[in-house]
């Protein structure tokens, strides 16, 4: 299930780039509202949870029906929401008595329960960018949306923002194994996998 839900968010900024750059952008809301159904539909049939099934239900029906009547909140939305909720995700981890949630990752990656002092304050700034970058990728991607040509927003929406991410996170990775040279870092892969694995914790847990 997971294997599916994964394929499925992968292909959805690829295919609906695509649909622009062959020019049927009136395929992009059902790229959309298919990627939508199948991660609900996979996250309804692993859940025991009767009030989260009843939820994924009325979320299926309202794709569906945003999809026949306003395609257009398909198309623009959720690309600005997933990036603003990855916002939220990380600059929550920041108020007080919480873990910054890169600190988190660095314990994890080294297998320790306190990080260095030092390697603790640069976890916190770069939380810090993380979040900014989220919700600046959000704010670009509605003003594009806004006062752009589609292709353009598409190029940054499905192309460029991901670039981005993936340009910062091996970036980041080359310069902090140089200015903590003194530290042991796991590899690129590595690190991946436990960001991938992490799962949220209740606010104020280290764990």
């Amino acid at each position: 299930m997971a294997a599916v839900a994964a394929t499925a968010a992968l292909a959805w900024p690829v295919s609906s780039h695509l649909a622009v750059l062959t020019g049927h952008p009136q395929w992009m809301p059902g790229i959309t509202a298919g990627v939508a159904l199948v991660l609900l539909a996979t996250t309804f049939v692993t859940t025991s949870s009767a009030l989260a099934r009843t939820l994924l239900g009325i979320g299926m029906l309202a794709i569906v029906a945003a999809w026949h009547r306003w395609p257009a909140l398909l198309l623009f939305v959720p690309p600005a929401a997933i990036n603003v909720a990855l916002g939220i995700f990380f600059v929550t981890t920041l108020r007080r008595g919480h873990e910054p949630r890169i600190a988190r990752f660095a314990r994890l990656e080294r297998g320790i329960e306190v990080l260095p002092a030092d390697l603790a304050l640069y976890a916190r700034r770069l939380t810090w960018v993380w979040s900014g970058y989220f919700f600046a990728a959000a704010a670009v991607g509605l003003l594009l949306a806004a006062f752009a040509p589609l292709a353009v927003w598409s190029a940054f929406t499905n192309v460029l923002s991901y670039l981005l991410v993936a340009l910062l996170f091996v970036g980041e990775h080359a310069f902090r194994t140089r200015r903590f040279a003194h530290y042991r870092h796991a590899s690129l892969t590595s690190l991946l996998r436990t960001v991938v694995r992490d799962r949220p914790t209740r606010p104020g847990s280290g764990e």
